[in-house]
Order: structure tokens, then sequence, then C-alpha cells
């Protein structure tokens, strides 16, 4: 007779189920992955809607808690999703040291530029860096990199520097309070613009992405809302 521990899936229901302690799956079918079974961390005191699903694809025979409000707080559990998004997934149990941090939010960064489409292209694609950073040193001072067929410039900015900002696609913040983080909205809205925090609160006032250091390794935050009225489309298609 065929075992729970040898029942074909066991092992998936397992880690599920361990995971849901957390966490709830579904399947996010506004949130532009190209494997778009995630496992979140949601707020519950949102109202659910039928945009974001259940996944009963990745993990069956799992219970399934709840359904996740629609432009949700995502807290991108650290799993291997098939995307290469590598700076998602840690070592499970070990601290990384800063410079693998740095590195891990590198890629992250990275990723994010590569699966973001603005209006229109141009030959270099430029991402401003404000405010005091904690890791974009490896950003800053690493080896050239380009996003796909576009040579990526990161430079620091200052926040007065209004000609500089106007030239940015990408922004990545570093710790502004919140009062220069909306002046600095404010001076830069209508344009398609992509933003990376290294603030969380920052994601509940407009920023897109939010980076996280956990145990496990890089991680980040996302405010769907914020993605909707970016101007941009993020998809790793």
């Amino acid at each position: 007779m065929m075992t729970q521990r040898d029942t074909p899936g066991a092992p998936r229901r397992a880690i599920c189920e361990k995971m849901l302690r957390c966490a709830v799956v579904v399947q996010c079918m506004d949130f532009p992955f190209k494997e778009p079974w995630l496992a979140v961390r949601i707020n519950r005191s949102q109202r659910s809607q039928r945009s974001l699903l259940p996944s009963r694809r990745w993990c069956m025979g799992c219970r399934i808690k709840g359904l996740p409000p629609a432009w949700a707080w995502v807290a991108v559990c650290l799993l291997a999703l098939q995307t290469g998004w590598v700076g998602l997934v840690g070592q499970a149990h070990a601290e990384p040291s800063a410079d693998e941090h740095e590195l891990g939010v590198t890629r992250t960064v990275l990723g994010i530029l590569g699966y973001t489409r603005w209006p229109t292209e141009s030959a270099v694609l430029r991402l401003c860096v404000v405010g005091s950073t904690e890791y974009a040193d490896d950003l800053l001072n690493g080896a050239p990199q380009t996003v796909g067929s576009q040579r990526l410039e990161v430079r620091r900015v200052v926040l007065s520097d209004a000609r500089i900002l106007a030239e940015c696609e990408g922004i990545y913040a570093g710790q502004l309070d919140e009062a220069a983080w909306r002046k600095l909205m404010e001076q830069l809205a209508g344009r398609p613009l992509l933003t990376i925090s290294e603030r969380g609160e920052l994601c509940r006032i407009g920023a897109m992405f939010c980076l996280r250091r956990r145990g496990e390794g890089a991680g980040f935050e996302v405010s769907l809302d914020s993605v909707a009225r970016s101007g941009l489309r993020v998809n790793p298609k």
C-alpha cells in the first residue's frame, strides 16, 4: 500500500503546508510573470476579488486559506519561480553576507529592469540612484551591464538636480523619508518611470518595488497598484 510519504506529490504538499503557515498559494492573473504560480503573503484586511485566483497546479492537495485582494501588497516567498529572478532565491537557514546580499540585490534589480518595457526604447537605459543607500554599491561600481539591447547607465543623482532626474527611466531610492519621496514623485509625475526602493514603507505611497533583506536571501515587495499606474509594462515574455 502506498503511504502518505510515497504518494506522488507528497513532497510538494509538505512544502506547501509549511508555506501556508504564513502564505497563500495563488495564481496571480494580473501579475506579469511567465510562471505565475506564486506563494505570497497578503493583507487580509482588504477585500478579495476574482482577478487573483487560488493555484491548484503548483500546490495540489493543499488547503487554500483564502483569496488575496486585488492589488495586494505581495511579499514574494523565496522560491525558484523558473523566471530567472535569481535574486529571489535564497539559501534556507543561511544568513548571507553583506556582499552576497548586495550581489543578490543587483541581480534582482537587473531582473526587474529586464522584464520592464517602456513606451519608447532608447539605446541607453538610465537608472538613477537617490538618497543614502545600503545595497547599491555593486550597481554603481560593478562591471558595465546591458539590459536586452540597451546599455545600462547607473548613476547617483542629487534630488535638487531636476535636469538629470528628468532623463531617468528608473529611480532606485535609498533611505528617503516620505516627504522627500512624495516631492520627487510630484516632480516626475506623468512620466513612465520604474521605481525601486530600499524602504518598504515607500511601496505604500507610490513605489513599485521595495527590496527586502531576509535571512533566507534577497526578496522584494511589489505594489501592483503602482505597477498599473506607472505607464510601464512589466512582463518576462
